[in-house]
């Protein structure tokens, strides 16, 4: 390995370390978040994650598994678009920490509403899907903002290597970041509709 290589390296480290420091902040946040509402909101908002775990619990594998997908491809294909631009790095950074929020908010809900229960559940319903999401968007996030540097470069003149944008190559990681995410999906409604009677039991939903 020459000197070359180690900046780079060590570079593309700092992004992904900082970018999962984002998730995990995120997340943190999320739930303090939810713990800081007023009861009347947080009545509202324990009904809400109630009627999400009692809606998982009771659909469709089918249903699970459009449930589970859509929304973060959603923020995937966001992710993607973003990266298009040469300017948008401060929006791609907030991804990772958006989704975060989400996680963090669940899981919180899913604990005031069902207490040690409800730990459990999340645990199983909400955990494994949530750290698979979480390596894709980071990931993702990390391509696009890549992407975006060099398209800023590109229209600046500041390329200094000279190598063209390979937008198919940009795809082609997105492609394989969206598969990463059906088979996370897959596996979650799987679980969830295979471990439903355990858990509304448990739950008493």
């Amino acid at each position: 390995m020459t000197d070359n290589h180690i900046p780079r390296s060590r570079k593309k480290d700092t992004l992904l370390t900082a970018l999962s420091a984002l998730y995990f902040f995120g997340v943190l946040l999320g739930a303090a978040l939810y713990r800081t509402l007023d009861s009347g909101k947080l009545q509202v908002l324990d009904g809400i994650a109630g009627s999400f775990v009692a809606g998982r619990l009771y659909h469709t594998f089918w249903q699970t598994l459009v449930n589970s997908f859509s929304g973060a491809f959603l923020l995937l294909l966001v992710c993607f678009l973003l990266g298009l631009s040469a300017a948008a790095q401060p929006l791609e950074l907030l991804v990772p920490l958006f989704r975060g929020l989400g996680a963090g908010a669940s899981i919180a809900g899913m604990y005031s509403s069902y207490g040690l229960a409800g730990a459990g559940a999340s645990a199983v319903l909400i955990v494994p899907n949530a750290v698979a999401t979480a390596f894709v968007m980071i990931v993702a996030a990390r391509e696009a903002i890549r992407f975006s540097f060099g398209l800023y470069r590109a229209a600046f003149g500041r390329n200094s290597s000279g190598e063209p944008m390979d937008i198919k190559l940009y795809f082609t990681k997105f492609v394989i970041l969206c598969a990463i995410l059906a088979v996370s999906s897959l596996i979650d409604s799987l679980l969830t509709f295979g471990l439903a009677g355990l858990w509304t039991s448990l739950l008493g939903i």
